[in-house]
């Protein structure tokens, strides 16, 4: 995601409405990158809470609401990890426009914004790509994500999301998508940061590659 607009040397700068919602964009990434919430968006241009989607996710009818409880248990049998393991617990709620997940590694939670017509396998990859994202916080150093965008063949890409990168263009979206791709039964791939991996397994560091996340540090 660009941030700012150009101004020409030695014009004064115009403050206009495009850029007021990049400005707020870029208030809002830090204040989640504070809190410790990562954000996985739709698709690879996110779209932040307040701007051009609702910031609260749709009611569901009690049915709708048991119905979704039951998809995301379907799909938790497709994903060979489990929240459980990092000390992490998942919530579900309603669909919420261009959001599939959010991951809160200071509540340690893991929200799901699910439709009951949603498909199992794409439950379970959002929710092992929500899981990436808390091994990533609670497992990787600075020097295993240098590892990691060195050998997918982006040195310089930035890890976290935010005015630079929406998630799906960010080391930690990336990671998060080859880590559902190893652990989840879905042939879906959203990253648009690098190509998908053949064998995704092996792009992940070894430790993470493991069924049982339970064990070391």
């Amino acid at each position: 995601m660009s941030a700012g607009g150009h101004v020409l040397p030695g014009a004064a700068p115009v403050r206009n409405r495009a850029a007021r919602p990049r400005a707020r964009r870029g208030i809002i990434a830090a204040a989640l990158a504070a809190a410790g919430v990562a954000i996985s968006a739709l698709a690879f241009g996110a779209i932040w809470p307040g701007e051009d989607a609702p910031s609260q996710p749709a009611r569901l009818t009690p049915g709708e609401a048991a119905a979704a409880q039951t998809l995301v248990v379907r799909a938790q049998t497709l994903v060979s990890v489990s929240p459980e393991q990092l000390g992490y617990r998942v919530r579900v709620a309603g669909p919420l426009a261009g959001v599939r997940g959010r991951t809160d590694t200071v509540a340690r939670t893991i929200t799901l914004f699910v439709s009951p017509y949603d498909a199992p396998h794409r439950v379970a990859h959002d929710l092992a790509h929500e899981i990436g994202h808390a091994y990533d916080a609670l497992r990787l150093s600075a020097a295993d994500r240098a590892a990691y965008l060195r050998a997918r063949g982006t040195d310089a890409a930035p890890w976290w999301p935010g005015r630079e990168a929406s998630d799906y263009r960010s080391g930690a979206g990336d990671f998060a998508e080859v880590f559902a791709m190893c652990h989840s039964a879905s042939p879906e791939y959203r990253s648009r940061l690098a190509a998908r991996p053949q064998h995704p397994c092996r792009a992940l560091p070894e430790a993470a590659r493991a069924a049982n996340l339970g064990g070391g540090a």
